[in-house]
């Protein structure tokens, strides 16, 4: 590819992050270290508006739920939204379940007691913030504030009897640390790690979804952006945890399969969740569209 070929996409073709969702077996993907499922992609017709993030979340009728980043282009931030799928993995509706107006995205769901708790990334307001889901209502309410830091993309597991936190914090160099964070409460008061920050760089730090257990093994999901944002997915087996050692190591890797003709237009992949048998993840979407191009050039967004 010639060194103009970029400029020329970025010209040509607009893109944005959409959802898919794929009935896959997430042990045999772990094992067999192969990742080519049938993904059903759910592209919107709309370009001021994209979907990432998504993560699975209780439904009591049989249908699917997602929560999900909803990011507003004109306005440059996003909210997080529930997507509601048939059995039929047909789209029934979308709606906006929480906007602070300061960008939320990573939706992170824990269910605890039949009580399920949704934690999304609010990097820019410095925190990271419990709210509560209602299946009923279909609604978040606001519980507490457990971090006070600008913490990206946590995920949260509950390990010999301990709640860890695993968080990023990103740095000038556009790389990112490793916290871990520890507490005998989901809803805290965590201790950090002596070790923080654990890791740090581009690849294999900052998550991808939520940790995933197989063969009483735990993975944790984790964004490679060594050569862009969200490039792919790599898959780190976790070793060692405990409040004195934290360690993990790269145990596969996730991409897009080009070849495959329902992937057609996807080109990077950087969440992957699970619900039973079934999978849910984004992927970031091109489009032709150089009308589209010129007319977002002229209106300054």
């Amino acid at each position: 590819m010639s060194k103009n070929s970029p400029k020329i996409t970025d010209k040509l073709f607009f893109q944005r992050y959409i959802l898919g969702i794929s009935r896959s077996s997430i042990h045999d993907i772990i094992r067999t270290k192969k990742f080519d499922p049938e993904i059903k992609w759910l592209p919107t017709r709309t370009y001021k508006r994209f979907r990432a993030d998504p993560f699975f979340v209780q439904s009591k009728n049989g249908d699917f739920k997602i929560l999900y980043e909803e990011f507003f282009l004109k306005d440059d931030y996003a909210a997080i939204s529930l997507l509601t799928l048939n059995e039929d993995l047909k789209e029934t509706c979308s709606k906006i379940l929480l906007d602070t107006k300061n960008h939320l995205s990573f939706p992170f769901v824990f269910t605890e007691r039949d009580k399920i708790y949704v934690f999304p990334e609010s990097s820019k307001s410095g925190k990271l913030s419990c709210y509560e889901y209602n299946p009923e209502l279909e609604t978040l309410s606001f519980v507490r504030h457990i971090i006070e830091l600008p913490l990206v993309d946590s995920t949260i597991l509950l390990y010999r009897d301990k709640y860890w936190i695993f968080g990023s914090v990103a740095k000038e160099n556009k790389s990112y640390e490793l916290l871990v964070f520890f507490s005998d409460k989901l809803l805290g008061p965590y201790q950090p790690h002596p070790t923080n920050p654990v890791e740090s760089g581009l690849n294999g730090i900052r998550a991808a979804g939520n940790f995933i257990i197989v063969d009483d093994c735990i993975y944790r999901p984790t964004q490679n952006c060594e050569n862009e944002y969200g490039e792919s997915i790599t898959i780190n087996k976790v070793t060692n945890l405990d409040e004195n050692y934290v360690y993990e190591e790269p145990y596969m890797q996730i991409s897009i399969n080009k070849n495959n003709r329902l992937n057609n237009n996807i080109r990077t992949i950087h969440t992957i969740n699970i619900l039973g048998d079934y999978l849910t993840v984004d992927g970031k979407y091109y489009s032709f569209a150089p009308l589209y191009k010129l007319l977002k050039f002229f209106r300054g967004y």
